[in-house]
């Protein structure tokens, strides 16, 4: 009995392992495919269906932050932000739902976030992106996307980290 326990337990390891590499590596393409590229264009909505302007996104400096209301890690990434959002006048936060229904998501949304919500109509935004998980953000100048963190920013490390670049930007 202890055999067939022993090589389960290895054989999830192993392809846990496994997992955890490939989306790293994913991670990697991710990051490297779209940084010093002009940011696709998007079709973004409030709950009330106003349209946060194309033209907006090409202009400034700005975060946007894709998010899930339905996601654990999220809700971290959520408190972290609520710390920094407000520490750069010259830095806007746009939080971005990627997919999901658009009413369903926009109304858990939009008490739970520190900023309005958008979605992402037709997720062609974060499709062209390919934004698969969450959350991740996006910092984007005039127009070009020069910077991507992928995953929470929950260790103290990273939110350190995070803090020290948008200070320097």
């Amino acid at each position: 009995m202890l055999i067939p326990i022993t090589v389960f337990c290895g054989s999830f390891y192993l392809f846990y392992k496994r997992a955890q590499e490939g989306l790293r590596g994913r991670d990697l393409i991710l990051t490297s495919a779209v940084i010093n590229r002009p940011l696709p264009k998007a079709h973004l909505v409030n709950l009330y269906g106003e349209s946060l302007e194309d033209e907006r996104l090409r202009h400034g400096k700005m975060i946007l932050v894709f998010m899930m209301p339905d996601c654990p890690a999220c809700d971290l990434e959520n408190e972290f932000l609520k710390t920094v959002i407000n520490s750069r006048q010259d830095i806007e936060f746009f939080y971005i739902i990627p997919f999901g229904g658009k009413d369903q998501m926009l109304r858990l949304a939009q008490n739970k976030y520190a900023l309005e919500p958008f979605y992402d109509v037709g997720s062609d935004l974060s499709r062209d992106l390919e934004i698969y998980q969450v959350p991740i953000k996006i910092f984007v100048e005039n127009g070009i996307i020069k910077k991507v963190w992928l995953n929470a920013t929950i260790d103290q490390r990273k939110q350190t980290e995070f803090k020290d670049w948008l200070r320097s930007v």
